[in-house]
């Protein structure tokens, strides 16, 4: 059941509702400030907790936080959106993140990528090895890859997975929305093996009535360019305190 684009947009509002504590779709323009203890929650797939977080979309700006924090917001509340963003990066260092929202495929030939399977897992160990050099696989990463078997999409070139698209632990909402994280060997980039991957990893997604979900850092065009190159357009941008 491929999903609709409105339901696609229903269903990252939905996801970014989650984050910000309040009902986006009910809350179209302003400034709002939540204080929630939703936000001092720890995020499953996360590793950490997001006491602050602040969306900017559009004509709206949602400030939601943990009551922790209640003291600090209250000296934001006379300030617009700049000012407040600037109060608070003054404070604290913050992730910044560009949220993207799906539109439509824009590309429908793979070429060399496919959706991983059991027996590619001595590839995908391998590549794992590669581009994570500082981690130690053994003892967990095959029972990662089994339990995530038929959600892994890779390319591969002369026998070797030289790019991957993994299926991370979400936050929110996992039956209904997954990241399409993207990870290529250095020196194979800029080929557009993460490209024809990622949109494989997608259209599986959509296939499956699984909402696609794309964020990437405010300074890393290159991850912002591939997703437009195959579908995604900007929902927002938010500002992480992390903890």
């Amino acid at each position: 059941m491929t999903l609709t684009n409105s339901e696609i947009s229903d269903i990252t509002t939905q996801y970014y509702s989650k984050f910000c504590c309040t009902d986006l779709s009910k809350t179209k323009s302003g400034i709002r400030f939540v204080c929630s203890e939703e936000r001092n929650m720890p995020l499953k797939g996360y590793g950490c907790k997001y006491p602050l977080y602040i969306l900017k979309k559009e004509d709206l700006c949602v400030i939601a936080y943990s009551p922790a924090f209640e003291d600090f917001v209250d000296t934001l509340k006379h300030g617009g959106p700049d000012e407040i963003l600037a109060a608070v990066e003054n404070e604290y260092h913050l992730k910044k993140m560009r949220l993207l929202i799906f539109q439509k495929e824009t590309v429908t030939q793979y070429g060399g990528a496919k959706v991983l399977k059991r027996k590619d897992y001595p590839l995908f160990e391998a590549f794992f090895r590669e581009t994570h050099k500082n981690a130690d696989p053994d003892g967990w990463l095959k029972d990662y890859f089994l339990e995530k078997e038929g959600r892994l999409t890779g390319y591969f070139k002369d026998g070797r997975l030289v790019s991957v698209c993994d299926a991370p632990d979400m936050p929110y909402m996992e039956d209904r929305i997954r990241h399409t994280g993207i990870m290529t060997l250095e020196e194979e980039r800029r080929k557009g093996y993460g490209k024809l991957t990622a949109a494989l990893a997608t259209h599986q997604l959509l296939q499956n009535g699984i909402c696609p979900q794309w964020e990437c850092g405010l300074e890393n065009p290159a991850s912002y360019e591939l997703a437009k190159s195959i579908g995604y357009k900007e929902f927002g941008k938010a500002y992480i305190l992390e903890e």
